[in-house]
C-alpha cells in the first residue's frame, strides 16, 4: 500500500551550493527532524548552533580519500531503499539495524562551472560527483516514502507545503525533477569528455544534450507551439542563442529562424571582406539583400535596395557597429530584428523609440565551429555538419576558351557565399557597383528547376535595378545538368559564370559557353541548402 503522508523523521543534507539552506534546516529542526550531514555542509550547520548528525556516525566509517569517499554505504543506502510498506523489507531493515531516511537533500558537485573551460583534466574529474548522483537515485527511486530535494529552487515550494509531513504527489513530482538533474548531470560529463578525450567524431555519437531556453509565443503558424532549445554544437560554444538581447518583444519561432540565416550569412562574408562593413537583409530564411562596403551605413542601404519590396518586414545582420545614420535609416522602416556586434549610444536612444525592434548584440559567427546541424522529419532527426566552405578555398578551375574578366574574379568569394545561403534551386547574381560595393543584385531560389530561378527570379530582379546584365558574375548552388542553363544565360546577358560541375553532360554545358563567348569557372562543390 502506497503511503499518502509520510512524517519526516530524519534526513540526509549534503551540498554544495548552501544558498538558501539556513531557512530550510531551521524549519527542520523545528519540525524535530533529526539531520544527517557531512563535511563543510555539517559544518555549516553546527555554525547555525543546531544539532547535526555526522554521517560517519550512519556508515560506521570516517570520511576518506580526500572525501571522495563520504555517504557512499550499506547503511545510508539501505535506510533510502528499503521498502517501508513491504514486510519482509520492514523485516529485514529491523534485523539489519538499518534506520530509515526519510528526506535527502543535495545539489551536485559544480561539474557545469568547468565544463567548456580550459579546466585541467583533474579539476574536471574531482568535480564530478558519485555518492551525490546515487543518493538522489536511491531515494527518488523509493518516491513513495522519501521525499527529495536536488534543486535550490525548490526550497521555497517546499517549505511552503511542509508541515512535518510530505505528499505523494509532492514526493513523486521532486522525483521526477531529480532523474531529470541526474540525466543532465551524467549527459553534461560524457558531452565534455567525449569532446575532450573520445576518439569517435560527432557522427559517431549516440545522444544529443539539449536544455530547455524559452518557450516561444506559437510556432510558424498561431496555433502551433514552439520552444526553444540550447544545443551544444560548436566546437567554440559561440550561438545566436547566446546572443543579449537590448530591446524588443520576444523573439517568434520564424524570428529566431530568419535571424539564423541572417548571422550565418552576414559572418561567412564577413570573413572574407578584409574589414569592411558587411549587411544581410533575410527574408524567409532567404537573402533578399548582401552587400560589402566601406561605411556601415553604405552596406546597409545596398543591402536594403537589393530588393526594397521583400526587405520590408525583414531581418538585419551587421558586421560592424550599428551607429546613429545606420539607426535613422532602419527607425524609418519597418523591421523585426537588428543583429551586430554592438550599438551605439545614440543608436539605442534611436531604437527606444520602435519598442517592439528585437536588437541582438553578438559577435559574427566564428569561421570554423566545427558545427553540427539538426532538422526533424516523421519519427527522427537528421544531423549533418555545417557547410563551412569559404569560396576560393576550393578548387577553381577555368574550363572555357574565355578567360573570366579580373573585375568578376574579385567577385568570386562573396558571389559563392551568398548563393550558399538561397535556398536551392539556388541562383545569385552579384556585381560591383559604380562605388566599388559587391552587391547581391538578384536572386532566385527554392523553385523546382534553376532556369525558373535565373529566368523568371534573378535576371528580373536585377533589371529592375537597371543593372547590366553583363556585368554580373552568376553563381549557382549545383551543376548545370544541361546546355540549356547556358543557353538561359545568353539569352538574358549574362557572360560569367560560377558552377560546381560534375554533370556528365559537362563537356555539352562547356561547348555551350564556348559557343556564346562565356566564360566559366567550376569550383567542384555543391552548395545545397534545402
Amino acid at each position: 500500500m502506497i503511503e499518502t503522508s509520510v512524517k519526516i523523521k530524519r534526513a540526509l543534507i549534503s551540498v554544495t551550493d548552501k544558498t538558501n539552506l539556513k531557512i530550510l534546516v531551521e524549519t527542520l529542526h523545528k519540525h524535530q527532524v533529526e539531520i544527517i550531514s557531512t563535511g563543510g555542509t555539517k559544518k555549516f550547520i553546527e555554525d547555525l548552533n543546531l544539532p547535526v548528525t555526522s554521517i560517519e556516525k550512519v556508515t560506521g566509517n570516517p570520511e576518506a580519500f580526500g572525501g571522495r569517499m563520504k555517504s557512499i554505504s550499506f547503511a545510508v543506502t539501505s535506510g533510502l531503499l528499503f521498502r517501508r510498506h513491504h514486510e519482509t523489507d520492514q523485516m529485514e531493515a529491523r534485523e539489519l539495524n538499518i534506520a530509515p531516511i526519510d528526506l535527502v537533500v543535495c545539489n551536485l558537485y559544480p561539474f557545469e562551472k568547468y565544463a567548456g573551460t580550459n579546466a585541467s583534466e583533474d579539476v574536471l574529474i574531482e568535480n564530478i560527483d558519485i555518492g551525490g548522483p546515487l543518493m538522489l537515485r536511491a531515494s527518488a527511486k523509493n518516491y513513495e516514502s522519501v521525499a527529495v530535494l536536488s534543486d535550490v529552487a525548490d526550497y521555497d515550494t517546499f517549505l511552503t507545503q511542509f508541515n512535518g509531513t510530505t505528499s505523494f504527489s509532492q514526493r513523486r513530482a521532486l522525483a521526477v525533477k531529480t532523474f531529470e538533474r541526474i540525466a543532465k548531470y551524467d549527459l553534461m560529463i560524457a558531452e565534455e569528455l567525449t569532446s575532450r578525450f573520445a576518439e569517435k567524431k560527432v557522427q559517431d555519437k549516440n545522444w544529443l544534450a539539449i536544455e530547455p531556453k524559452e518557450s516561444l509565443r506559437y510556432g510558424e503558424n498561431p496555433h502551433q507551439w514552439a520552444n526553444v532549445f540550447k544545443l551544444k554544437n560548436t566546437k567554440g560554444g559561440v550561438s545566436l542563442l547566446d546572443a543579449e538581447v537590448l530591446q524588443g518583444k520576444e523573439l517568434s519561432y520564424n524570428n529566431w529562424v530568419d535571424a539564423d540565416a541572417a548571422w550565418r550569412v552576414m559572418s561567412d562574408v564577413a570573413h572574407i571582406s578584409k574589414g569592411a562593413p558587411v549587411t544581410a537583409v533575410i527574408k524567409h530564411a532567404n537573402p533578399c539583400g548582401l552587400s560589402v562596403a566601406p561605411t556601415p551605413v553604405a552596406s546597409l542601404i545596398e543591402a536594403w535596395n537589393g530588393d526594397g519590396v521583400s526587405s520590408f518586414g525583414g531581418i538585419i545582420a551587421m558586421s560592424s557597429e550599428v551607429d546613429s545614420d545606420c539607426a535613422k535609416f532602419l527607425t524609418e522602416r519597418f523591421i523585426e530584428v537588428v543583429i551586430a556586434p554592438g550599438f551605439s549610444e545614440n543608436a539605442l536612444k534611436a531604437f527606444s523609440k520602435k519598442k517592439n525592434v528585437r536588437l541582438l548584440k553578438t559577435p559574427i559567427r566564428p569561421k570554423e565551429e566545427s558545427e553540427f546541424i539538426v532538422k526533424s522529419i516523421s519519427g527522427g532527426l537528421l544531423m549533418q555538419n555545417e557547410d563551412e566552405a569559404y569560396g576560393k578555398s576550393e578548387e577553381l578551375k577555368l574550363v572555357t576558351k574565355k578567360e573570366m574578366p579580373f573585375e568578376t574574379l574579385e567577385l568570386v568569394d562573396f558571389g559563392i557565399l551568398a548563393c550558399k545561403h538561397l535556398k536551392s534551386n539556388g541562383i545569385a547574381l552579384v556585381c560591383k557597383t559604380t562605388e566599388g560595393h559587391f552587391t547581391l543584385a538578384g536572386t532566385g531560389m527554392g523553385q523546382p528547376n534553376r532556369l525558373d530561378s535565373l529566368r523568371l527570379l534573378a535576371k528580373v530582379r536585377a533589371e529592375q535595378k537597371g543593372l547590366s546584365m553583363d556585368k554580373m558574375l552568376l553563381v549557382s548552388d549545383a551543376f548545370f545538368p544541361f546546355a540549356d542553363s547556358v543557353e538561359v544565360c545568353h539569352d538574358v546577358g549574362i557572360t560569367s559564370i560560377i558552377q560546381p560541375g560534375g554533370s556528365m553532360r559537362d563537356d555539352e554545358v562547356i561547348a555551350a559557353c564556348d559557343k556564346f563567348g562565356i566564360a566559366m569557372m567550376t569550383t567542384g562543390r555543391r552548395h545545397f541548402r534545402h
